[in-house]
């Protein structure tokens, strides 16, 4: 985080510092009853929810100045405090005698021009997070929005003050307030006043709306920074609920105060450090833990009205204490754990059971059949976890083909988990991304892991087990092909040649004493054949394993590669350990790879140096061809000669990689397993 600027949000904060200490200072010197003849209250209260508002505003000003929700909340707490502070002022300055100067544009400030503060709010939900208004057709909403909350503050202002008062402040103080009003009868402005409440009320709803626009919307850190206003509304409400039991109460003052202090604080989370905590965690737990708290009021209310239905005047305040004593302890104790279970089941899932979802889906894995069965299992398994309509799994098998299975219907956005096995891709899950079910807290992303990775298993499983079964067939294929083949090269091939040799021969013999030229003639022609026989004979034996293998062993062998690769202007060096006793396979596969890497070394990395690593290890050997060249881009697809590579390596159960370092170049590695050696 950027270091912050602290000189003008400092300022702002004293300011506010001090406009609170001057309420207190004012208020200390007014009674009650003054204040409730002047229709007003302690000023100090709007001074420090102003005061509140304001730092907040500050803060956000200090980490990123001139955002303009930051300048939004400074100004509105400023001038939130300015109305506390000339509340208290307008008390004292009505009954000081004598009237203390500007005590008229004081209480005006307050009973009319401060209802300008209706505005703030909405402003703030449409300009939250990033500053500037929505996109598309919301912005009219937006603007919309705030048209309508400037309605009561206006016609407030600009109504006659006989129209807003009506009798409830004498004569002597009207006549202080400054007359800004329009020339229209009183009848029309209570009327304007009347729809302008109205109007201003609706504003909240339309603004609130563009919110939960801009949340369908939005994706990544703008997403989470609208779900921290997202909790903060859902205070609100809890808060709201509260102060209707208790209307002009402490309590639900501090309600009121608690809705206050959540909204400003997690705007400020929400603008400057969005990934502060779990937020999709606090929203599921403060609708979870809320709903339950009021389910808990309701019924101490259902129980202490029926009490006093059945007592009448005996149910006594210390009674009424005693009895929500009784059921806290007895009733609510092992109560509040079920109905939590309960809840939060309902409403989210399982995702707090963490064991017990990953048994179960262990369980109905093992109880399914093959990949095609495991997918809607797992599918249905995620669905029921996370109580969640959506759930689509997909797995890549051979070659890149996908097998996918759905549970419920595709709601309009959805979110991509990769599903991975020993750092590979094999597949991905999807779940939707809107509403709470969708919100998935770290605790959440957690348990979605070890589904993923059950599920990663599973599939890595029954994929490899299809491949065996594939590999299998291909092998019983591949080896009646190659008796094919070869049957066919000898029947067809060297048997007539054969066949045909000995008949020449039995008529050389039969001539060789009448007819010598024609018997001698007869023995060249079946020479020549049977050169052309055991150059088929060399070829079929080539098609199975290279020659060079068998008459120099491996490293002569690939040495002897590299001279034909130097032939062609390529520098080659072959470097090499022991490499004895290695396995017919594994040789085979080392020397068709070095050979397929050099020549593609010579035919397309315009490279001039080359070098060939043969390293046996105790499980394996190690190939490596690295060349000076140009590399491979990065948008290239792999040939046929790449792929191949690839297969020789993994039809061993090896590995197989191509890296271009950053130096250049390209460098080829194989890891071909050997078996374990003393």
């Amino acid at each position: 985080m950027a270091r912050p600027h602290l000189v003008g949000p400092g300022l702002l904060v004293v300011v506010l510092a001090a406009l609170v200490v001057g309420c207190l200072v004012l208020d200390a010197r007014s009674t009650d009853a003054q204040r409730a003849l002047y229709v007003s209250e302690r000023g100090v209260v709007s001074g420090a929810i102003g005061a509140l508002v304001g730092c907040c505003g500050a803060a956000i000003l200090a980490f990123r100045p001139r955002h303009v929700v930051g300048v939004v909340l400074a100004v509105t707490g400023a001038f939130w405090a300015l109305d506390g502070f000339c509340e208290s002022y307008a008390v004292l300055g009505l009954h000081a005698q004598p009237t203390l100067p500007l005590t008229g544009l004081a209480y005006w400030v307050v009973s009319e021009a401060g209802s300008l503060l209706l505005v703030a709010l909405p402003l703030v939900l449409v300009l939250y997070p990033t500053g500037r208004l929505p996109q598309g057709r919301w912005r009219t909403v937006a603007v919309a929005a705030l048209v309508m909350a400037f309605a009561l503050p206006l016609s407030l202002v600009l109504a006659p003050d006989s129209a807003i008062y009506d009798g409830r402040l004498s004569d002597d103080v009207v006549r202080l307030l400054p007359q800004i009003s329009l020339p229209w009868s009183n009848a029309a402005a209570v009327a304007t006043i009347r729809v302008g409440q109205v109007l201003t009320m609706l504003a909240m709803p339309l603004a609130a709306a563009t919110v939960f626009a801009r949340h369908a919307r939005s994706t990544g850190v703008e997403r989470t920074q609208l779900r921290w206003l997202l909790w903060a509304a859902i205070v609100c409400l809890l808060a709201g609920g509260v102060m209707l039991l208790d209307l002009n109460g402490p309590v639900g003052f501090g309600a009121l105060v608690l809705a206050l202090v959540a909204t400003s604080i997690s705007v400020v989370i929400g603008v400057v450090r969005p990934d502060t905590g779990d937020i999709d965690a606090l929203v599921g737990g403060t609708l979870v833990y809320g709903g339950i708290a009021a389910l808990f009021v309701l019924v101490d209310l259902a129980v202490v009205a029926g009490a006093a239905a059945v007592l009448g005047d005996r149910f006594q305040e210390r009674q009424v204490t005693v009895l929500v004593l009784v059921l806290a302890v007895a009733a609510y104790g092992p109560l509040r754990s079920w109905l939590t279970a309960q809840v939060r089941r309902r409403v989210l899932g399982r995702r707090g059971e963490r064991y017990e979802v990953v048994s179960a889906l262990a369980e109905r894995l093992e109880e399914s059949g093959g990949l095609e069965q495991q997918l809607p299992a797992l599918a249905a398994a995620v669905a029921e976890a996370f109580r969640v309509p959506f759930v689509r799994v997909e797995v890549l098998g051979h070659g890149g083909q996908g097998l996918a299975a759905t549970h419920g219907a595709e709601p309009a956005a959805t979110r991509a988990f990769p599903i991975s096995y020993r750092g590979e891709r094999i597949g991905s899950i999807e779940l939707p991304d809107g509403g709470i079910r969708g919100m998935l807290s770290r605790r959440d992303h957690v348990l979605l892991v070890d589904v993923v990775r059950q599920a990663a298993i599973a599939a890595r499983s029954s994929l490899l087990a299809r491949e065996l079964q594939e590999s299998r067939e291909q092998l019983v294929l591949a080896r009646e092909e190659d008796r094919r083949r070869i049957r066919r090269d000898l029947h067809d091939g060297l048997g007539p040649v054969l066949g045909g040799v000995a008949m020449r021969l039995d008529a050389a013999g039969n001539a060789v004493e009448s007819d010598p030229a024609t018997a001698h003639r007869l023995v060249v022609q079946s020479r020549a054949e049977i050169t052309e026989a055991l150059a088929d004979v060399r070829r079929l034996v080539h098609g199975l394993r290279p020659p060079a293998l068998d008459d120099l062993g491996l490293l002569a062998a690939v040495e002897q590669q590299a001279d034909r690769t130097r032939a062609a202007g390529l520098a080659v060096t072959v470097q090499a350990d022991d490499l004895a006793s290695l396995p017919a396979a594994v040789e085979v596969a080392a020397y068709r790879i070095v050979s397929e890497a050099l020549a593609n070394v010579a035919r397309h990395a315009d490279a001039a140096h080359c070098t060939v690593t043969l390293a046996s290890g105790r499980a394996d050997l190690a190939v490596e061809v690295r060349d000076d060249g140009r590399g491979i881009a990065a948008d290239v697809v792999a040939g046929v000669g790449l792929r191949s590579l690839r297969e020789r390596a993994e039809e061993l159960g090896g590995r197989y990689e191509v890296v271009c370092p950053p130096e250049g170049g390209t460098t080829v590695r194989a890891w071909l397993p050997v078996g374990g050696r003393e």
